[in-house]
């Protein structure tokens, strides 16, 4: 009777983890655009649940506590800078307008502020693509195609481009920030 218990617990966890692989499949490529689910190689990815409600909480580096993506009570993503990292690793970064339309150019004289989790204005931004909307999560790059930063959208990408002064991006973590916070 044990075997049968442990053939259906197993099979309870296969179902979780394809629905899981599914939920973010769809979610990445809802948000990030088509495909991106594809460039993905999902046997690094470690999945965590809630313990309370079941639900799918965390998207975490394999073997480690890295936290890549969470997910909101929403249903959306909310990427990490090792989750922006990861998606953007699989882009050429080199030409500045054929960065993602997820991401924010920034000049290469900010790139210090930036990464220290300061706001991005919009004189800064060199480039963002005109798809990008308000309250929008972006990975904030420099000129070299470097991630300094994660944030979220404060205007629409042609607000940004139009305006001279102001806030464009919050930014909700930095690169230095996260380093110089780590023990």
């Amino acid at each position: 009777m044990s075997k049968s218990v442990k053939k259906g617990a197993n099979t309870f966890a296969n179902k979780q983890l394809e629905f899981s692989v599914s939920k973010l499949a769809m979610s990445l490529d809802y948000i990030f655009g088509p495909n991106t689910s594809k460039k993905l190689d999902y046997s690094v990815l470690e999945f965590q649940y809630s313990r309370r409600t079941g639900r799918l909480k965390y998207i975490m580096a394999k073997g480690t506590q890295n936290v890549l993506f969470s997910f909101r009570p929403n249903g959306s993503i909310a990427p990490t800078l090792l989750g922006y990292a990861l998606l953007l690793s699989k882009h050429k970064l080199t030409n500045i307008s054929r960065r993602p339309r997820w991401s924010v150019t920034v000049i290469d004289g900010v790139s210090g502020i930036v990464s220290m989790g300061k706001t991005v204005f919009c004189k800064h931004v060199v480039y963002c693509d005109d798809s990008l909307r308000a309250g929008q999560d972006v990975a904030i790059l420099n000129e070299k195609g470097e991630l300094l930063a994660s944030g979220r959208s404060i205007i629409a990408g042609p607000l940004i481009k139009q305006f001279k002064r102001g806030a464009a991006v919050k930014v909700r973590e930095g690169i230095q920030k996260v380093a110089s916070d780590e023990p």
